[in-house]
């Protein structure tokens, strides 16, 4: 960040709030799972009644359109005297050189005259916090990196495949429309997978027993060498369309691999875990079997690599496999350093092919 944003941050000062508790993990499921969170409110003209979240929406417009007069009309007296109008332009001038346009505005907790805000924009986000007179005009704001700031996505080292055969990615890749795993810290590259036949479904038959699935039952391997750190077990297989978030992971197998990257493989069958806390395992191990355990609608595997051993306290990693035989749009064909990508077909190369 420049000088300006520093001075942003440092200079604009606002009475502390305290902070909102972290969101709890959860775990989208491929189909019937519950409808997303509303995303962040569109950036709207303040309303009739002055308040911190019409405020807000108005401080975001003035710094898009490099409005420091817009803003200083509305800042209190001692505010205009701490910060002068010459100031404020290049302030936000410097805030949108480092993370381009704001583009939304959310609240993390807002009153009716003081309130915290996330800002989300082009490259990043940050953190809005206002404060207002009994006038309605801004005695306090402060713009910061946000408390939890996402760190840089890393890739992995390359990996091997969890699972045997041809299984297709059913949500997956690095945008929301393709993989609505993104807003969740440690699922934000994860991925889910079925197994569908020649027409593209996921089951035989009129797919009301948990056996008609394609998936159920299949081998799910290590992706890396590692040392298990984790292993739920005995979580019953939910009936299908039936969801239980209580245990969104359901069965679950956690393995440390080197770098601190962990692997984790959820919604396995109860009682096929193979694998103990501790135990050392090698790329393509059998760990367990696919389920429909926790939350999930229908058998398949849900797969991360995230930067800690918890789900609600880590980071999401791309996984990067070597090599795969990725079919898409018709057409298969090899890819090595492959990841995810809804829509596509994967499977490991034959033996002795590359």
């Amino acid at each position: 960040m420049g000088s300006l944003a520093r001075l942003l941050v440092t200079t604009l000062l606002m009475t502390t709030i305290g902070c909102a508790p972290a969101p709890a993990t959860i775990c989208p499921e491929p189909v019937a799972a519950a409808a997303p969170a509303p995303g962040p409110a569109p950036v709207e003209p303040a309303a009739t009644a002055v308040t911190a979240s019409s405020t807000a929406a108005e401080v975001v417009q003035w710094i898009n359109a490099g409005d420091g007069e817009g803003l200083f009309a509305r800042f209190s007296r001692d505010m205009q005297q701490a910060v002068p109008l010459a100031q404020v332009e290049p302030m936000f001038a410097s805030l949108v050189a480092a993370r381009g346009r704001i583009t939304g505005v959310a609240p993390i907790e807002a009153g009716e005259r003081s309130g915290r805000f996330r800002l989300i924009a082009e490259r990043g986000e940050w953190e809005l916090q206002v404060n207002l007179d009994e006038q309605g005009k801004i005695a306090g704001m402060l713009v910061r990196e946000p408390e939890d700031s996402a760190p840089p996505l890393v890739r992995s080292a390359p990996l091997g495949l969890p699972f045997r055969g041809e299984w297709l990615v059913f949500w997956g890749g690095d945008r929301k429309e393709l993989n609505h795993h993104i807003d969740h810290p440690s699922q934000r590259r994860a991925a889910d997978l079925v197994v569908v036949d020649a027409a593209g479904k996921s089951h035989k038959g009129d797919g009301r027993a948990l056996t008609d699935y394609y998936a159920y039952g299949q081998d799910i391997l290590a992706m890396a060498d590692g040392v298990v750190v984790t292993v739920i077990d005995g979580v019953p297989d939910s009936p299908i369309g039936e969801l239980n978030p209580y245990m969104a992971p359901g069965n679950m197998v956690v393995i440390r691999h080197e770098g601190e990257v962990h692997s984790a493989y959820a919604h396995l069958l109860p009682g096929s875990i193979k694998v103990k806390p501790g135990s050392k395992v090698r790329r393509g191990q059998l760990l367990g079997a696919c389920g429909n355990s926790g939350n999930s609608s229908e058998p398949h595997l849900h797969v991360q690599l995230q930067d800690g051993p918890r789900f609600e306290k880590s980071w999401g990693v791309e996984a990067v496999f070597a090599e795969a035989i990725v079919t898409r749009d018709g057409a298969a064909a090899p890819r090595k350093d492959y990841t995810f990508l809804k829509g596509d077909k994967v499977g490991a190369p034959a033996k002795g092919k590359k």
